[in-house]
């Protein structure tokens, strides 16, 4: 069991309460949300998450699905960009009456007699963040919002694009080419 983040306690769900069968649970992950993570790279949010969570005497397998938008900043201009979330996770918990030491797996987490809940918060978060791609920026948009004037100076910035050499490094790339 994750222990739930301050703010995030409409995110536990206490599995004790819940009779042998499917449950689904629905949150909504606004900005407010990724601030409680001190996530400043999220501009604005709009994902659904539908959870399923199916429960039997020693097991319990947790479904997510999120779908919406996250608005993030382009890594080239800084203009924001929208992007669409439409993912899915997968969580087995495993019940045990006896365990020394609290385990997690990558496909499992092992839950003991003391835990009475989980808390689905973090990895609400951990889901949409890697369904965003790693590199944030226009190329494949129909339409690029791109800021002109920041490309401009980077433009500028960048020189005319012949390669400055340090005449430290040229001293040491000569002594490869005597031997």
């Amino acid at each position: 069991m994750k222990d739930a983040i301050l703010g995030l306690e409409e995110f536990d769900i206490e599995f004790v309460k819940l009779k042998e069968g499917k449950h689904e649970f629905s949150y909504r992950l606004e900005k407010k949300f990724f601030e409680v993570f001190e996530n400043e790279d999220v501009l604005a949010s709009d994902i659904t998450v539908n959870a399923v969570l199916e429960k039997t005497a020693h097991l319990m397998n947790l479904t997510l699905e999120l779908k919406g938008k996250v608005d993030v900043s382009c890594d080239r201009c800084l203009v924001p960009l929208s992007i669409s979330v439409d993912t899915g996770h997968h969580i087995l918990y495993k019940m045990l009456p006896e365990i020394e030491e609290k385990q997690e797996h990558d496909d499992w987490v092992v839950l003991t007699q003391q835990d009475y809940k989980i808390n689905l918060g973090q990895d609400c978060y951990e889901t949409t963040l890697l369904s965003l791609p790693m590199i944030r920026n226009c190329d494949g948009m129909d339409i690029k919002p791109c800021n002109l004037q920041m490309l401009a100076k980077l433009n500028d910035l960048s020189g005319d694009g012949e390669e400055q050499s340090d005449p430290r490094w040229d001293k040491l790339k000569d002594l490869f080419k005597k031997k």
